[in-house]
């Protein structure tokens, strides 16, 4: 028997439209509005303010500052250079009456979001709560977050690494130099006070993010940071500053000068408006989460051994895989300078290091907790001097399984074991003894 076919549903319009609402994707709106001529009908009539409530799903109460990123109208590079500071800061606000958001929009607008998601946690882990991997923000600390992150998005976006070639810069004259940091000054001077020291906690903590990625070198830093968000949590996510390096031109970093429009591609038109709003320059020493958080979770923790403070600072389970280690360091003793321990060593950790797997390897090291640590727990705090030596006494003894599991067969175990100094420069001692036991001389 031929199943009916049907073109309607037995529900209200509005029941219909509200439905459509509550997608949380764009995907899932676009299946939805495919699942009945009454689902699509409803939708060609309210297609704006449906689609808007489901970016405001994706995006959250962000959602102004989303758009105005991926719709703000920008210039051509050289366009821009004489384009009046007042109309660049005003183009495309915020408030402005809801629009038909494209494809490419929808798609720009879901990766954005993601970005700044996943930036959100990484605040949250290293200014909020360090026990928690994704962000416990309060809906208020994520809405000021988010907002000043997006904001940030747009300043970055307008003023890019390549709007001009090096030999450009260098041609110059002060004035137009002056004129684009008067352009930087107007596009943050629209927002008020208290949101735009939001914004400058946020610019300080992704240049917190490069500065750990680049050893600190302020040139480097002011460089890196025009390329933005997204870029920034990239060279995070993957450990290193070279990563981003073919996203600038070569030209940049020719010689150890500053450049004019990247040395303080930031802090001048945050100096600037301090000034003119008689603001007192906020200080580099005070914590500038006050202005994004309402509460840090356990800001006054101690650890759990040795009860020297540390706060955001300590170690948990959450944060492990960002310990700054060198695997082969952790060997015990002299078992560092025996090749024939620290070779094999870096073949069964090379996938560790530098990576997520980092934290789960740590925790795996308690399953060879020894008798005298009896009380030190997985899911404790600790501080660096503390978990290192949890690890330099447990990473020999996860080795020396690791070794036996793939079927190694040790030789006769040396008297001296990992504290033997023969091993450091003699071979044959190195492969007729095995030095991955405890001492017994």
């Amino acid at each position: 028997m031929a199943m009916r076919s049907y073109s309607g549903l037995a529900l209200d319009d509005d029941i219909l439209d509200r439905i459509m609402t509550f997608c949380p994707t764009f995907g899932t709106l676009q299946s939805t509005v495919l699942v009945s001529k009454s689902f699509y009908r409803i939708f060609q009539t309210h297609p704006k303010s449906i689609t808007r409530a489901v970016a405001y799903n994706i995006v959250g109460p962000a959602l102004p500052q989303a758009l105005r990123v991926i719709q703000y109208p920008y210039p051509a590079h050289h366009a821009a250079d004489t384009l009046d500071a007042l109309r660049m800061a005003t183009e495309c606000p915020e408030d402005h009456a809801p629009s038909v958001i494209t494809a490419d929009e929808k798609a720009m607008l879901q990766g954005n979001s993601k970005v700044v998601a996943a930036l959100e946690d990484i605040y949250s882990l290293t200014n909020k709560d360090r026990t928690s991997k994704t962000s416990v923000l309060t809906p208020e600390e994520s809405w000021r977050f988010r907002r000043a992150m997006y904001r940030l998005m747009l300043y970055c976006n307008l003023f890019p690494p390549d709007r001009h070639e090096r030999h450009e810069i260098d041609d110059l004259e002060d004035t137009a130099i002056e004129k684009i940091f008067a352009q930087r000054t107007a596009v943050l001077n629209v927002y008020p006070t208290d949101e735009l020291v939001q914004l400058y906690a946020v610019a300080k903590f992704m240049r917190g993010l490069l500065e750990g990625l680049s050893g600190g070198d302020p040139r480097t830093v002011d460089i890196f940071q025009s390329l933005g968000p997204a870029r920034a949590l990239y060279g995070w996510q993957e450990r290193h500053i070279g990563v981003l390096v073919d996203d600038i031109s070569d030209e940049l970093f020719d010689n150890d000068d500053d450049i004019a429009l990247f040395s303080g591609y930031f802090a001048t038109p945050f100096k600037n408006l301090w000034e003119t709003r008689k603001i007192p320059p906020l200080k580099d020493e005070e914590p500038l989460s006050k202005w994004i958080l309402d509460q840090v979770n356990g800001a006054n923790d101690t650890c759990s051994q040795c009860a020297s403070p540390g706060g955001l600072q300590l170690f948990t389970d959450a944060n492990w895989h960002r310990f700054p280690i060198i695997l082969p360091n952790l060997l015990k003793s002299n078992l560092k300078a025996n090749p024939l321990v620290t070779q094999p060593f870096f073949a069964a950790t090379r996938h560790i290091a530098g990576s997520d797997a980092l934290g789960p390897w740590i925790s795996g090291l308690w399953a060879f907790r020894q008798t005298e640590f009896h009380g030190w727990d997985v899911g404790d705090s600790y501080c660096s001097p503390c978990l290192l030596k949890f690890l330099e006494e447990h990473v020999w003894r996860w080795f020396l399984d690791h070794q036996l599991a793939a079927g190694w067969t040790p030789p006769e175990d040396c008297w001296y074991g990992w504290n033997c100094r023969t091993q450091t420069h003699s071979l044959h001692h190195q492969q007729t003894r095995n030095h991955l036991c405890v001492p017994t001389k």
